[in-house]
């Protein structure tokens, strides 16, 4: 499955979780996504954008419930990087923006250090893709200013696995 479409579908996982429990869980969907999305921008992407899409790969390694199947396994493709970049830092976001309200409310502090690690990982990805991003905007300015770039396979925007 596409990198974009993996996004949307988490997006609308994350809008429907109801339970704190489910909360947690979709925003370490997110979390797993962005560092799916820059293992294979880091091992197929543009070589001026590896060294970010590797730290984007390395974000969140850490803290994840052992329950959480990750949704981005099925990740197949990054077919347009700047469209699934926009769309997982939206998705980083928004998942960021869930925890808040429940880290506020906490009862316990293990679900208050839990959220607060998890926005922490989410925010660090967030910073990653958003780097990401302005990496994948430059050669497009350069080409609209008519200075030649490279085309990378001839498509600047075509990584896949």
């Amino acid at each position: 499955m596409d990198a974009t479409r993996l996004a949307v579908v988490t997006a609308a996982a994350l809008g429907a979780a109801r339970t704190e429990t489910e909360v947690v869980r979709e925003a370490w969907q997110a979390q797993a996504l962005a560092r799916a999305v820059g293992g294979v921008l880091a091992a197929t992407g543009p070589p001026a954008q590896r060294a970010e899409a590797r730290r984007l790969h390395g974000t969140g390694d850490t803290g994840a419930p052992p329950c959480v199947r990750p949704r981005a396994s099925r990740l197949t493709s990054v077919a347009d990087p700047p469209r699934a970049l926009d769309a997982l830092e939206a998705l980083l976001e928004e998942a960021a923006h869930a925890l808040i309200p429940l880290a506020a409310t906490a009862a316990e502090s293990g679900t208050y250090a839990d959220c607060m690690e998890t926005i922490e990982a989410l925010g660090n990805s967030r910073d990653a893709v958003g780097v990401l991003r302005g990496l994948w905007e430059e050669p497009a300015e350069e080409a609209a200013r008519g200075k030649p770039v490279d085309t990378w396979r001839g498509d600047p925007g075509g990584c896949a696995r």
